[in-house]
């Protein structure tokens, strides 16, 4: 099949320089044998988070000339898109979908974020939505949706032959539930490594020149006490709670946080580690106030198949992708969480054969490029 691709280069605004999406979403592609012709959204990205119209206007311009200029010389058979309200016109999206070649549009983080592709997302013939409990909203307007789990590409995420000398680390950004779940087993003597945006600051330096750290606390100190809204004194105590948590942390046990490491230094990581985390709450558009919700993350693929043993909240949706505890290890809350760290610690026959389990599963029902056969196959696109 011969295809038309829109894709960003890295999967966060946090770490801009790995190759995430290219990893997944397109050498997979390649792998199976299709033509793709790659055009990288990494222009409309950064106009989307600049809320740039100019920008956003020109990566449109290139996206959809690129198009028509190869597709007059050999027509398109599909066009498959990661991208979001704010990074293209969606008058592009309907010129080439007039072509009549399937257009397809992928996006994750629907629990949470739906609001950064409402506005695009009717535009697409396909929403190809990485959490199961997204369709309706995709329904709701007026939206085609299809289920397109996450997954991991094995020619990436596979072990390494080194010896495990962190007992517990996890990889990933600084936000929600997270540094709690993090204080939480550091109060209670186990030793875990965190890795990536977030969770270590600025230099203190930088940060008493600046003010930007006092001057924010301040500011939200004031807005608790004189707001005559009770739902905002609630709202700016969530975020004061937040902050002095993360700043009890920073203080506390400065050596177990680290900075941002590269994609290649995470996948060694999980075979670097006794126990490999992964934590499944959000915050409703990132508001502390807001209710927490659960979705799975690349990483409920990206760690079983690169050999960890992994340990991650438990949804019903885990567990239609593995048998818990068996080949991935779940937890309710942090308590149950800090016991099963402590049994497999101290039981390393058991954790082994969770981690092989956990490591065959995914290797047999979570690559990419299954994800894609599957796809094209129901949508009827396996040309």
């Amino acid at each position: 099949m011969r295809i038309f691709q829109v894709l960003a280069t890295w999967a966060t605004s946090g770490f801009t320089e790995g190759r995430t999406w290219l990893r997944n979403l397109h050498e997979p592609l390649i792998d199976l044998g299709h033509e793709v012709s790659l055009f990288l959204a990494d222009e409309g990205w950064i106009a989307m988070y600049r809320k740039d119209k100019a920008m956003r206007a020109s990566f449109s311009q290139k996206m959809v000339e690129k198009f028509r200029r190869e597709h007059n010389i050999r027509p398109f058979d599909s066009f498959f898109a990661y991208l979001m309200d704010g990074m293209v016109e969606p008058d592009v999206i309907d010129e080439i979908r007039r072509t009549g070649i399937p257009t397809l549009n992928f996006s994750c983080n629907n629990t949470h974020q739906f609001h950064l592709i409402k506005e695009l997302s009717p535009r697409f013939d396909y929403n190809l939505h990485s959490e199961k409990d997204a369709a309706q909203k995709f329904r709701e307007i007026n939206a085609n949706p299809v289920w397109f789990p996450m997954a991991a590409n094995p020619k990436y995420y596979h072990p390494y032959d080194v010896l495990r000398t962190i007992d517990v680390s996890f990889v990933g950004q600084c936000y929600a539930k997270r540094p709690y779940y993090v204080w939480h087993l550091l109060k209670n003597k186990i030793d875990i490594h965190v890795y990536g945006p977030g969770w270590v600051p600025k230099s203190d330096k930088a940060m008493l020149r600046s003010g930007v750290r006092w001057a924010r606390r301040t500011k939200l100190v004031l807005k608790a006490l004189t707001s005559l809204s009770s739902q905002k004194r609630y709202e700016t105590s969530t975020h004061l709670m937040d902050i002095d948590l993360r700043d009890y942390l920073r203080k506390e046990f400065k050596a177990n946080l680290h900075d941002t490491i590269s994609d290649d230094e995470m996948v060694r990581k999980y075979s670097q580690s006794k126990v490999s985390l992964g934590f499944l709450e959000v915050f409703d558009n990132h508001n502390p106030a807001a209710l927490t919700k659960q979705h799975l993350h690349l990483r409920e693929f990206e760690a079983p198949m690169s050999g960890a043993l992994y340990c991650t909240g438990y949804t019903d949706e885990l567990a239609e992708m593995y048998e818990p505890d068996k080949e991935v290890l779940v937890y309710r809350n942090e308590y149950e969480l800090t016991d099963k760290v402590r049994f497999y610690l101290s039981h390393p026959e058991q954790a082994e054969r969770v981690r092989q389990a956990g490591h065959r599963r995914a290797l047999e029902n979570h690559t990419y490029q299954s994800r894609f056969q599957k796809l094209f196959c129901q949508l009827n696109l396996d040309i």
